[in-house]
């Protein structure tokens, strides 16, 4: 069973605002000599593309950043199709997608027509999306899928021991919006979905196919110990689906799902 809910910090800290400030700097934090956000990134990026053929077929990131996965994506499909969307100017850049495809703005406020994609992405982008903005993300998706494609998504874990001591310390060092480039130091209000409201909110829409686990580290260790710390996480990371007592020690979750 899992565990119940922190309460969820307010905040007034605008997402693009925040992240128009971490643009010249984002990409770099995930490739550099911080061992702990290396390790996130590239956990993520693996399970998120694992088992996907995008040979010639066509990609849609929502909440693209910096183009990390437009990066490790057209590495691998040279000849995939890929545009990229951001709320935040600074992001979009700094991206590694050309700029004739990127496209600022809610990806629900462009009229893509008929268009249909063979993966869409939302990666780390719900954790700083409401529930009514999310529904909206999540009707455009399914609009935009093709039958056969696949839709791929991540969750900051409502139920994670991480997540409760993330709130914990946020409430102890205050809203400090604009104060560095850390989300729990900004002022920016956190959105975390429990599981069974991440079912209730996609199945309308999609066919869930898998569920990953990740990040197993638990703050502030990660940040004080981060090489046992990462060196636990990728032992549980091998281990598959997302039993509840799996759940409560990963700070994410994310979900493959397909059309209905």
């Amino acid at each position: 069973m899992d565990a119940p809910v922190p309460p969820e910090p307010t905040g007034a800290e605008d997402p693009a605002r925040f992240f128009d400030r971490l643009g010249p700097s984002y990409g770099s934090r995930y490739q550099g000599t911080d061992r702990f956000h290396r390790y996130y990134f590239h956990e993520r990026m693996e399970k998120a593309v694992r088992g996907l053929d995008l040979r010639n077929g066509s990609v849609l990131d929502i909440g693209s950043g910096t183009g990390d996965l437009y990066g490790v994506l057209s590495a691998r499909f040279p000849g995939m199709q890929f545009l990229a969307s951001d709320v935040s100017a600074g992001m979009l850049e700094h991206s590694l997608v050309p700029p004739a495809q990127r496209l600022l703005g809610r990806i629900y406020e462009h009229k893509l027509g008929d268009a249909r994609f063979d993966a869409i992405f939302m990666l780390g982008v719900s954790t700083y999306m409401g529930r009514d903005e999310l529904e909206r993300n999540l009707a455009f998706a399914a609009a935009h899928l093709a039958p056969t494609g696949k839709f791929i998504i991540t969750f900051t874990n409502a139920h994670a021991l991480d997540t409760w001591l993330r709130t914990l310390a946020k409430g102890l060092l205050g809203n400090r919006a604009g104060a560095g480039g850390n989300v729990l130091s900004s002022g920016m209000k956190i959105h975390r979905y429990a599981y069974a409201t991440i079912k209730s909110m996609l199945e309308p829409h999609f066919r869930i196919t898998g569920w990953d686990t990740l990040n197993h580290t638990v703050f502030p260790f990660n940040r004080i110990l981060p090489g046992p710390s990462v060196a636990a996480a990728k032992r549980l990371s091998r281990r598959q689906g997302a039993p509840a007592w799996l759940r409560f020690l990963s700070s994410d979750l994310l979900v493959h799902t397909a059309l209905r």
